[in-house]
């Protein structure tokens, strides 16, 4: 109905979540050309939702906007044309390069009474959250990890689900709001 309203003459896909690929459906079936931000970014596992979608958008965007040069391989690999292909970088350390200084005058740092370099962590793929042995290994990976840096996890609801019932061991790790 928005697509239809408003007529876009470009339609901007971002990453490899369900709603790029509903998107990148309707984009197509509407005539309208598409970008897709993250182009070419693939794990090589098909078993993992992400990875359809990254292909299927792939395959129907006008312009593939690749985060580094192995994306840029793939994507010739895969036989898009060259034309199509552009190498921009990753926006996500852009993003995060952007917003440092102000992250670090927010004074988060004091507020949570960090005084080294802390590990912020973010956990919610569902190839990694619904496997309970995968869980529990990734979250003794971050519990060996505090013991030289705080680990901060600013936690998913269904993260936090997952590891209740599975009662994972997660003391040495430190749940922020």
């Amino acid at each position: 109905e928005l697509l239809e309203r408003e007529r876009p003459d470009w339609l901007v896909l971002y990453g490899d979540v369900n709603s790029t690929l509903a998107a990148s459906l309707a984009g197509a079936k509407r005539g309208i050309r598409m970008a897709h931000v993250e182009a070419g970014v693939r794990s090589g596992d098909r078993g993992q939702p992400e990875e359809i979608n990254r292909i299927v958008t792939d395959r129907l965007a006008d312009l593939l906007l690749a985060p580094t040069r192995q994306a840029v391989q793939q994507l010739r690999l895969e036989g898009e044309p060259e034309h199509e292909i552009a190498f921009v970088g990753n926006v996500m350390v852009d993003a995060l390069l952007q917003a440092r200084e102000r992250a670090r005058a927010s004074g988060a740092r004091e507020r949570l009474g960090v005084t080294s370099d802390a590990v912020i962590v973010t956990l919610h793929r569902p190839s990694n959250v619904d496997d309970g042995v995968r869980l529990a290994r990734i979250v003794r990976a971050l519990a060996d990890l505090s013991l030289r840096h705080p680990v901060l996890f600013p936690v998913h609801p269904r993260t936090r689900a997952a590891l209740e019932k599975l009662r994972i061991d997660t003391a040495r790790i430190r749940f922020v709001a």
